[in-house]
């Protein structure tokens, strides 16, 4: 949304349309976090059942994964924090960024689909796979909570982060429940890689081009004060014409 419909919106219909328009932008972010946040919490539970049926891992196998994922997620929130600072990126384009590299776990899955040498069709794919994972998972949890929160408006943090957390937990049954059909139809746990590959692509697809700038400006309260400087200033103006 840019600052163009948001100011005729203000000049033709109030404050009140303003007000919606960073409803509407809110809920649509809402609305992507609940896809793609389900998409990498799917993706966790899926590689379990993926090694196990797929790659015919062993449980002390699966629990080197297990340590291997939270300890590059904390390496990897903080290197991208550090790449944020250094290039002055905003969260949003650091964030789409995280699902596309997300992405690509799911899409070299789907390698598997034409070939058997390659394509998740081994175990150490899985654990290059898991350090590339985790890497790029605390960043988008870290980043998918700096955005909404740049949506809040001022006074309404705790009520808004309660939603937030719903949303977050609540789209934990989804992923599970595709996967299960899918397995269930097809007998195979690797088309549901398709999945997840829609849910990372697909949220960040819409978040790249989707404007927050004016929606976080109009959320602080900045649209209506940048408005009220240039009346002074063509105030000003007529005043010393006059």
């Amino acid at each position: 949304m840019s600052v163009y419909p948001m100011l005729v919106c203000k000049l033709l219909f109030g404050d009140w349309m303003v007000t919606w328009l960073v409803v509407l932008c809110f809920l649509l972010y809402l609305l992507l976090f609940f896809v793609f946040s389900d998409g990498y919490a799917t993706i966790a539970t899926v590689s379990v059942l993926f090694a196990s049926r797929e790659l015919c891992m062993g449980a002390l196998e699966l629990s080197a994964l297990a340590v291997i994922v939270p300890l590059f997620a904390a390496i990897g929130a903080y290197g991208w924090h550090q790449f944020q600072v250094k290039t002055k990126w905003s969260s949003q384009t650091v964030l789409v960024i995280n699902l596309m590299l997300l992405a690509l776990l799911p899409l070299w899955g789907c390698v598997g689909f034409f070939t058997k040498e390659i394509g998740l069709r081994k175990p150490i794919e899985l654990y290059i796979l898991g350090v590339w994972f985790g890497a790029c998972l605390g960043s988008a949890q870290a980043f998918g909570r700096a955005v909404f929160s740049e949506l809040i408006q001022k006074g309404h943090e705790a009520d808004m982060f309660a939603l937030f957390e719903i949303t977050d937990k609540g789209s934990s049954w989804l992923g599970p429940l595709i996967s299960a059909v899918v397995v269930q139809t097809t007998g195979r746990i690797r088309p549901v890689l398709l999945y997840l590959l829609l849910a990372m692509v697909l949220p960040g697809g819409i978040l790249h081009f989707l404007d927050l700038t004016q929606s976080i400006k109009a959320a602080k309260g900045d649209v209506v004060g940048d408005e009220d400087e240039e009346r002074e200033d063509e105030s000003a103006v007529l005043t010393g014409s006059a």
